[in-house]
């Protein structure tokens, strides 16, 4: 099915919702920084698709219910979901061998730019200059925010960042397929409790026992519901309207809010350099959300 052209309207709502769950994304990192020591990041990743499935299958149930009139999009229900599954596990594992910012910046920066070369192998679509020009800024914003004089280089990490990021893009590129005809919230319970599933074998090579204990049960809870289940819907409700390109240039708005959080709520430490890559994103989000087409 084709999609409509957006309104104007529809363009802000989705830039509005698409900036929303940047910012439901970027409080996960917060919110890890307080669970206790000793949770493993795959374990983490596992159990945000779990939670994050079981919340958006009880609140389609307990809203709506599933459309059944139209049959799910197969092909691209399982794409996505791979994409799903590839991110959490590339991704958890990449931030272990370069560290978090590096890892981040990475995964997340080379979402954008695999997607506009996804959306043109799909759908033919050129990026737009807007497009360019907010991802070049907000791609420098982050390696200022990143820059370590003392970083070292994996290789085998960055390639897993890599590939993080476009299993990420593909999620997102085949998940405005299935939202040609179904709700952002039924797509998540979906391809969520499918990917939870797929990942929980995961759960038993760890300790899990921090799961257990108030201030474990307290963090997966608020990941999986407001940095996972939040996130996406927000999230996959602003691309239903705005360019693939465009929606994940926004997404980079994510490592900007957990910076911030970082620094408001964690007490970390602002340097100039901070404040400098925290203004450059911003000039980005600005173009891209003034000319989001």
């Amino acid at each position: 099915m084709l999609r409509s052209i957006p309104m104007p309207r529809q363009l802000s709502v989705g830039v509005l919702y698409t900036l929303l769950g940047a910012v439901c994304f970027g409080t996960t990192g917060t919110i890890q920084a307080f669970a206790p020591e000793g949770c493993q990041p795959l374990a983490v990743g596992t159990m945000r698709l779990v939670v994050g499935g079981l919340v958006m299958l009880l609140w389609v149930r307990c809203r709506s219910g599933f459309t059944h009139h139209v049959p799910w999009p197969k092909k691209a229900t399982l794409t996505a979901a791979v994409g799903i599954i590839v991110f959490q596990i590339l991704f958890f594992q990449s931030l272990v061998r370069t560290g978090v910012a590096v890892g981040t910046v990475i995964a997340i920066g080379f979402g954008p730019m695999a997607g506009g070369i996804i959306e043109y192998l799909l759908r033919g679509s050129v990026p737009s200059r807007s497009w360019f020009t907010a991802t070049a800024l907000a791609l420098c914003g982050l390696v200022t925010l990143s820059i370590d004089d003392k970083a070292t280089v994996d290789m085998t990490g960055v390639l897993m960042a890599l590939g993080a990021g476009a299993g990420y893009a593909l999620y997102a590129a085949n998940s405005q397929t299935i939202l040609a005809d179904r709700s952002p919230q039924e797509m998540i319970a979906v391809l969520f409790t499918f990917g939870g599933i797929a990942m929980s074998p995961i759960l038993f090579f760890y300790d899990i026992s921090w799961m257990f204990s108030m201030r474990g049960f307290i963090s997966i809870v608020l990941i999986g519901v407001i940095g996972t289940a939040m996130a996406y819907s927000f999230f996959a409700t602003g691309l239903a309207t705005l360019p693939l390109s465009s929606g994940l240039t926004l997404g980079l708005a994510e490592p900007l809010v957990a910076a911030l959080f970082g620094i408001l709520l964690l007490g970390e430490p602002c340097s100039f350099q901070t404040v400098m890559g925290i203004c450059i994103i911003f000039s980005g989000m600005f173009v891209i959300a003034r000319n989001p087409t």
